[in-house]
């Protein structure tokens, strides 16, 4: 599958399997849902 776009940028889907959202160059990390962030 794809990655979509969102206003004229395609954007990558967070990772892990429990967040759901959509990264642009404009969100700054690190995200939860990344090896090790399980617990913060």
């Amino acid at each position: 599958m794809r990655s979509p776009w969102v206003d004229g940028e395609q954007v990558t889907p967070q990772p892990g399997g429990f967040y759901g959202g959509w990264i642009t160059s404009d969100v700054v990390g690190p995200f939860k849902g990344e090896p090790g962030t399980m617990g913060w």
